[in-house]
């Protein structure tokens, strides 16, 4: 909130209360007959409308520089980001670029397990048990395996 729009919410504000007096001058001037007092009472009534509304005017204008300020501060804020990101990225081409090795894990076999690795068969894979599917109950057991029946489609109109 910047000043502005605190000076323009407090002025509206106070001069909406202050117009509350002569309004109920007004009425007291009403309720006598006075057209004078009555008049005079309006002036001063629309004087304070008048400066409250100077101040909302000057509360908007607050309003749009507060928006303002604000759409540049996250522009500039995306514009940072976007900038950062591109830095990192030629960080990581130029890491790569020069040579450098990698950060990866390496793994070395030692002479015995190479030996035993060549005295090794290769193990087959099982071949697979050719069953039926089951089917099991809420309870645990085993289920009658469902007949298969042809697929039927039925349309309407």
């Amino acid at each position: 909130m910047n000043v502005q729009m605190m000076d323009g919410l407090l002025g509206a504000s106070s001069n909406i209360k202050l117009s509350g007096t002569p309004i109920s001058v007004y009425r007291q001037a009403s309720a006598e007959g006075d057209t004078e007092k009555m008049k005079r009472a309006l002036g001063y009534t629309g004087e304070c409308a008048e400066k409250a509304v100077k101040y909302q005017e000057k509360l908007d204008k607050g309003m749009k520089a507060e928006a303002k300020a604000e759409k540049e501060k996250a522009e500039l804020e995306q514009e940072a980001a976007i900038e950062k990101r591109r830095e990192e990225r030629k960080r990581a081409e130029e890491g790569t670029e020069s040579g450098r090795p990698q950060e990866t894990d390496s793994v070395q076999i030692s002479e015995a397990a190479k030996a035993a690795l060549k005295n090794n068969t290769p193990v087959e894979a099982p071949e697979p048990i050719g069953s039926e599917p089951v089917t099991y109950t809420p309870a645990g057991e085993i289920a009658a395996a469902p007949v298969e029946t042809e697929p039927t489609v039925s349309f309407t109109a």
